[in-house]
């Protein structure tokens, strides 16, 4: 007996978590009244109020979710109230609005996740997902983007220009709830884009073929070609060594030997004597030709090979440099890029183009 209280007070207890669980995440709800009145059963009400602040709402003070969430609150109201039609058109709305949104079977019965499944599989809507702004290399690199679907169908991927005309056809076939799909930048040509502003147009259609309905999205264009490389600079003079030999070496040779030779001829007596003779000649000789040797050795003009080799290798450094850049500046001429920046997708009716 006691065992049976104590499955009803734990059952009672988790009934009370759920309650206030609920309470609170619709506490800062912008349609926590309509809400609250549907689950206080007053469909009538809650009708009225999710209506009423869905009116008020905007884009930019109401997240996509809890827009979401008050049309299932709405259409689950207005089922329940016996306005079949108008629960089916609100579940419309929202499927068109976000083809993945799913209910929380948990939190609404079986009537009301049983019609929304049935409009979302005949429905048949796509809403396409880009990133606000892409840049890539024309060619290799890809605008990428997600085709996001109710459920299965058959998706027409397409650009056109801005008065309708064929662009660009980036997939036609089956898909199941989503699809990444990729434009490599070019037209149908292989060539660059022509123009500033292409549609991104997705047309979803029935297994028949009948159209369900179409998306379309446009895409601002421009061409970027990446800044060429400046030429590098040519080694300075001053970083150059000179190639041939400068006539001061050669002379500081030369007189210094005979300066040198000068001296020891008019050495004192007590070398060799009083006359010119002996070893004061042969040694002055001696002096004189090792300057005259030396001025041959450093004789002005003479090519310097270490000298021309530094700068030889210095020179190569260079034009190394300047064939990387010529190379470099060239791929960058070849390889433009797409600046894409995605706009605000709208829906057109079938049989409208």
């Amino acid at each position: 007996m006691r065992s049976h209280f104590a499955w009803i007070a734990l059952l009672v207890c988790g009934w009370s978590a759920a309650a206030a669980q609920g309470s609170a995440q619709i506490a800062g709800n912008p349609f926590a009244e309509g809400i609250s009145a549907y689950r206080s059963l007053e469909f009538d009400r809650a009708a009225s109020l999710l209506r009423r602040d869905l009116g008020r709402a905007s884009a930019a003070a109401v997240s996509g979710a809890e827009q979401a969430q008050a049309l299932l609150y709405l259409g689950a109201s207005d089922l329940f109230r016996g306005r079949r039609d108008s629960a089916l058109a609100v579940f419309r709305r929202l499927v068109g609005s976000d083809p993945r949104f799913r209910p929380d079977r948990l939190v609404f019965p079986p009537q009301v996740t049983n019609l929304f499944d049935s409009v979302r599989v005949e429905s048949r809507a796509v809403v396409i997902v880009t990133p606000p702004d892409t840049e890539f290399s024309v060619g290799t690199g890809s605008f990428a983007f997600w085709v996001v679907g109710s459920g299965f169908l058959t998706a027409e991927v397409t650009l056109r220009y801005q008065d309708g005309a064929p662009f660009r056809a980036l997939y036609a076939g089956p898909m199941s709830d989503s699809m990444l799909v990729q434009w490599d930048g070019l037209d149908a040509a292989g060539e660059l884009p022509p123009v500033s502003t292409v549609l991104l147009r997705v047309a979803s259609r029935s297994p028949t073929g009948e159209l369900a309905g179409i998306m379309q999205l446009p895409l601002d264009l421009r061409v970027v070609r990446p800044d060429t490389l400046p030429w590098p600079a040519a080694p300075a003079d001053s970083r150059l060594l000179p190639e041939r030999a400068g006539s001061r070496p050669a002379l500081r040779a030369l007189f210094g030997g005979l300066l040198l030779a000068t001296s020891v001829a008019a050495l004192p007596s007590v070398v060799g004597g009083d006359t010119p003779k002996g070893p004061r000649i042969a040694v002055g000789a001696t002096i004189g030709l090792a300057g005259a040797l030396g001025y041959l050795l450093h004789r002005p003009g003479r090519p310097l090979a270490a000298n021309i080799q530094a700068n030889q290798t210095l020179r190569n450094g260079w034009l190394q440099q300047v064939e990387t850049t010529k190379a470099e500046n060239a791929r960058r001429r070849d390889d433009p890029h797409l600046a894409v920046h995605a706009g605000v997708a709208t829906a057109i009716r079938p049989g409208r183009r």
